[in-house]
């Protein structure tokens, strides 16, 4: 029987020919009652067409007195400085309109959960064009994935994005968005009109009469792409269609490992869950240890920088070079500041404003130095010195000739306390919105201590590592072999096999400084995932043996105590 078409159905052009405006913001709050927009980005897109022109964006500039929350910078990397050179709010609103009203009114309006910029474009029209017809009419890509995709996991831009081909990058700002909702779209067109949705009257009209169907949950990636995976350990790339790499794990079983995400029903995140949405393929390496497949995920994740491993940063990362004394520090090391690496600044100005202040210093960014955070978020004078009382009461004996010897000397002390269980530190220390007390004092410069002797001694162990060589043996292991791994200037060199009665070759000595010289941000890594992972072994079986380049070889209680201590 031929399906009757009414008008309503063929009114205006087809959809995937429409002009239509796609839009994104971003704002200080959830609601305009709770906050402001601060961005506003759109282009204009038909899902007829391949590619888009670029996005017009705009920031908007704060009214006067209004708050931008620091986990709106942390999230968009939008600064309070970036908004004072904005436009004022009514001014970008007028920008939007002028685009909007060449596409006729209402203007067909393209967002990802359209209800939240509708609700702020919806207070901007009020307050600057009351008198007129509010201009936009949208669709929400949200609400029609629900319906078209009812089984996908995760609906959400990136998941969307990711499972049409999207590129792997997309940055929590408009122009990224409305970039990603404009494929998201072209896509959802083309599923849209092969079910007979091809105006937008009738694209409406179908949102209206239809509803999201609750349906079990069905991943992307066929089954035959996993269950085949081999029982032995490695690592594994999870890719979008495109090929763009997701994700990469490491695993004692690849086949177990990688199963796992797929058979889990309950408390799964929904990191995994956007990440399984849009994973199409799997590509996997095998190793013959769960240790080699450790450091492969490392160097992997370090060259190829998936979305679902690196998240975005503040700043990129850098190793550091301090003084004996640590008042200064240097991006490579020299004469003057052989004390390293460490991987961040905050390790040694921490511990060196912390012997200031147990020295009588009471400056207030030495205050805020030694408790890990900045002057606006540090406690009042009175109450820092009162929390400093008492945890030198408890903790410094009285008349220290030289306090920062006293503090390199307490860190292992407090680190012993910590695994006792009689000293237990804050358990939220970077919650910058509570408030100080002396006792939260008094915990932060424990942490403080116990934190940056612990990135010392680690500093020490990781030159000890960079040339060094390892012999250890799996518990899951069938050969009864010891596995061998030879590292020299922090690279592997050779994975092999010891034979029965074979010793541990020793590594060539190199000079400190060119040790230090040896190290970047990479290097620190894979020797800190060795580190974890001898740990492991020796929680597990006691067998691992290192032997360090002057010849010494660690094992037993000595390199478990060792590697507990870093």
């Amino acid at each position: 029987m031929t399906q009757q078409v009414g008008p309503w159905m063929t009114a205006g052009p087809a959809l995937s020919g429409l002009s239509v405006l796609v839009l994104d913001g971003q704002a200080s709050g959830a609601s305009p009652r709770h906050g402001t927009l601060v961005e506003l980005g759109w282009l204009v897109s038909r899902a007829s067409d391949e590619h888009d022109a670029a996005p017009t964006t705009t920031l908007i500039a704060l009214p006067e007195g209004e708050r931008l929350p620091r986990a709106v910078t942390r999230i968009t990397g939008i600064s309070r400085d970036d908004l004072a050179a904005g436009l004022a709010e009514a001014e970008a609103f007028e920008s939007l309109l002028a685009v909007a009203r060449t596409l006729g009114t209402p203007t067909p309006t393209v967002i990802h959960y359209a209800s939240f910029e509708m609700g702020f474009l919806r207070d901007l029209h009020a307050r600057h064009h009351p008198e007129e017809a509010f201009a936009f009419e949208a669709v929400c890509t949200h609400q029609i994935a629900r319906r078209l995709m009812p089984t996908l996991p995760r609906r959400g831009l990136r998941a969307l994005a990711g499972y049409f081909g999207f590129p792997a990058e997309l940055l929590r700002r408009s122009a990224g968005h409305v970039e990603a909702t404009a494929h998201v779209w072209r896509h959802l067109v083309r599923e849209l009109e092969g079910r007979g949705v091809t105006t937008w009257p009738r694209l409406l009209d179908w949102l209206a009469q239809t509803k999201a169907p609750t349906s079990k949950r069905i991943y992307p990636m066929a089954r035959d792409k996993r269950l085949g995976l081999p029982d032995r350990p490695g690592i594994y790339k999870m890719l979008r269609q495109n090929g763009d790499v997701l994700y990469v794990g490491k695993a004692t079983s690849l086949k177990k490992r990688v199963n796992s995400y797929f058979t889990k029903h309950k408390n799964v995140g929904e990191r995994a869950l956007e990440m399984l949405s849009q994973a199409r393929d799997l590509a996997v390496e095998e190793t013959a240890t769960a240790l080699e497949a450790a450091l492969l995920e490392a160097d992997a994740i370090k060259a190829l920088e998936p979305p679902y491993n690196v998240h975005l940063k503040d700043e990129v990362r850098q190793i550091w070079f301090a003084s004996r004394d640590l008042e200064s520090l240097e991006k490579t090391p020299d004469d003057t500041h052989p004390i390293g690496p460490l991987p961040s600044r905050l390790a040694a100005t921490s511990l060196r404003a912390i012997a200031r202040a147990i020295g009588g210093d009471r400056e207030p960014l030495v205050a805020a130095r030694s408790l890990g955070t900045g002057l606006p978020f540090a406690p009042e004078p009175e109450v820092f010195s009162e929390g400093l009382a008492r945890f030198t009461a408890r903790w410094v004996p009285p008349l220290v000739p030289d306090p920062l010897r006293a503090v390199l000397g307490l860190s292992k002390h407090l680190w012993r306390e910590v695994l006792a269980g009689r000293l237990v530190l804050d358990s939220d220390p970077d919650d910058e919105d509570r408030s100080w007390d002396p006792d939260r004092v008094a915990r932060h410069l424990a942490r403080g201590i116990v934190q940056g002797g612990q990135l010392l001694r680690r500093a020490r162990w990781l030159c000890l590592l960079c040339d060094a060589t390892i012999a250890w043996r799996e518990p899951t292991s069938l050969d009864e072999r010891r596995r061998l791994l030879e590292i020299a200037s922090g690279n592997l060199r050779r994975s092999d096999y010891l034979e029965a009665g074979e010793a541990l070759p020793g590594p060539k000595p190199r000079p400190r400084p060119a040790v230090l010289a040896t190290f970047d941000v990479a290097t620190y890594d894979r020797l800190r995932v060795v580190s974890t992972e001898l740990k492991r072994v020796m929680g597990e079986t006691g067998a691992a043996a290192v032997r360090v380049s002057s010849g010494a070889v660690l094992y037993g209680p000595r390199l478990a105590s060792l590697l507990e201590a870093v």
